[in-house]
């Protein structure tokens, strides 16, 4: 009796074992461990999108009802179809919530409109697609119709057929050229490598010119084609610069027209000649057509971010703009003791009595950066929405045997590589912050940048330690305000 109450007990064992396995407790739906949700990676980890290619299309119009009131006072039925409603638009929103692109869909379409119906009812208005983008998000056109801005503060009061489901404000638009998509494809030459026999070298020699020829015939076309495509591209059609702009980048279809509209049209048409008879038109004949809703318009765009601020802080990778950015505001960016730390612009506020500016932290910039070395070109493109600039030089980069770069080669660089990006980026007001002065060795290095840089005001500063730091916020201050607008150039700094 006891051997028999033995079994379920070490049945009992080896399920206990088996259900404490660490790889069975996700699987095993019995399980009393508690699922716990793997955390989000901090903002600076992730990966920022600041460009996306973007498909919009507008929803397609209702279609218009056909339908016919009878009763006994109407002996030959009366129209009542009412018209279909229109399609929403695909409207992009600016948001200083949104921070990047990369929750933006590749592909965005409208709602439609809805149909019209008997009685003379008409289809409802097709909801518009808002989608929300950055701050200093820059549209360029590649294929469709312009974007149209949205009118503020419209308080005309909306036909019943206008009214979506949801509300929305009314906007006003303006007029849309098209621009023509159509990319001409060109065949690729084959090489039939089985026609050559590799033991004569006469054989051989021609192959290869035959295959020099091709890649060089190949490499043409790619430069054709990679022009044609810049030539197709619209560049900075439109830009979102202020919270709660808003522009359509696709319109919605009109809706079709039911046959109550189609007999007021067709009685407006009627004539009558000479001798009394009425004589119709022939203009709306094609009542299909008329009665189906339009399709809404198709476009194609590429969205850029270029970050919005006062000052940007411009430098060399580990001149410690981050820690800068830290010891002016409040932000807390993250801080390495390593090249590229910074993968994205960081914005912090500086606030003064009367007035608050915006400071961006650039990632850091190499030599070739205008050629997108370094992802070059992603960085670049944020120096051109500030107001001024502010070079980070590094003190301490060729001290102690260092292989650094001297500070005033440093600049010369940085100089360069703005004006091989985009010509005159770097003739506006600007400052040099001296960084890392507390080095050792460091007070001959910043008397030596004096002597050789002129022309702008120079502030040694220890962002670690906070040094020279209000020295510096009166200087930025100053610069923003117009006070002081030096401006730097390449013959203003002496490089042997």
């Amino acid at each position: 009796m006891w051997l028999r109450r033995k079994n379920p007990v070490i049945y009992l064992e080896a399920f206990q074992r088996y259900s404490k396995s660490p790889w069975i407790l996700q699987t095993c739906r019995f399980s009393d461990a508690p699922f716990k949700k793997p955390k989000l990676a901090p903002l600076q980890e992730r990966r920022m999108i600041d460009r996306r290619r973007l498909c919009a299309k507008g929803g397609d119009g209702g279609n218009g009802c056909f339908s016919f009131r009878r009763s006994r006072h109407v002996r030959h039925g009366k129209a009542d179809g009412g018209n279909g409603g229109r399609g929403g638009d695909v409207i992009l929103e600016c948001s200083p919530t949104i921070w990047d692109l990369s929750s933006l869909q590749h592909h965005i379409n409208a709602k439609r409109g809805g149909h019209g119906a008997s009685k003379n009812k008409i289809g409802s208005r097709g909801d518009d697609k808002v989608v929300l983008v950055p701050v200093g998000t820059v549209l360029h056109l590649v294929e469709g119709e312009m974007p149209s801005m949205v009118g503020k503060g419209s308080s005309a009061p909306l036909n019943p057929w206008e009214i979506p489901t949801t509300p929305e404000n009314n906007h006003k638009e303006m007029n849309i050229p098209k621009v023509s998509s159509n990319a001409s494809k060109k065949s690729k030459p084959v090489l039939d490598l089985e026609h050559f026999d590799l033991s004569n070298e006469e054989k051989v020699s021609s192959c290869e010119a035959q295959v020099t020829a091709i890649c060089e015939s190949e490499s043409d076309k790619t430069e054709e084609s990679e022009q044609e495509e810049e030539e197709r591209i619209e560049y900075d059609v439109a830009e979102l610069t202020e919270p709660g702009q808003r522009i359509i980048v696709a319109h919605g279809g009109e809706g079709g027209l039911g046959n109550v509209s189609l007999s007021a049209s067709n009685k407006k048409s009627c004539h009558r000649k000479a001798d009394g008879t009425d004589v119709q038109e022939d203009e709306n004949d094609d009542t299909s057509s008329l009665t189906t809703g339009s399709p809404g318009s198709e476009s194609v765009l590429i969205l850029e971010l270029k970050s919005i601020a006062d000052v940007g802080l411009v430098g060399m990778p580990n001149a410690g703009k981050s820690t800068l950015l830290g010891a002016l505001s409040k932000a807390q960016p993250r801080i390495g003791h390593y090249a590229f730390t910074t993968l994205r612009p960081n914005l912090g506020n500086l606030t003064y009595d009367d007035v608050s500016v915006t400071v961006a932290d650039i990632p850091g910039l190499i030599k070739g950066a205008h050629e997108n070395r370094g992802l070059g070109h992603a960085f670049l493109r944020h120096i051109e929405r500030t107001r001024v600039l502010a070079y980070v030089l590094d003190l301490a980069a060729a001290l102690d045997g260092r292989k650094g770069v001297p500070p005033w080669e440093q600049l010369r660089d940085l100089i360069l590589e703005l004006e091989f990006y985009n010509e005159g980026l770097s003739g506006r007001p600007a400052l040099i912050v001296a960084n890392k002065i507390d080095e050792a060795g460091a007070e001959e290095v910043y008397d030596e940048l004096r002597r050789r840089v002129s022309g702008v005001n120079i502030f040694p500063v220890c962002a670690v330690l906070e040094e020279g730091v209000g020295e510096l916020k009166d200087g930025l201050r100053m610069l923003v305000n117009g006070e002081d607008s030096n401006r730097l150039t390449l013959g203003d700094i002496h490089v042997d």
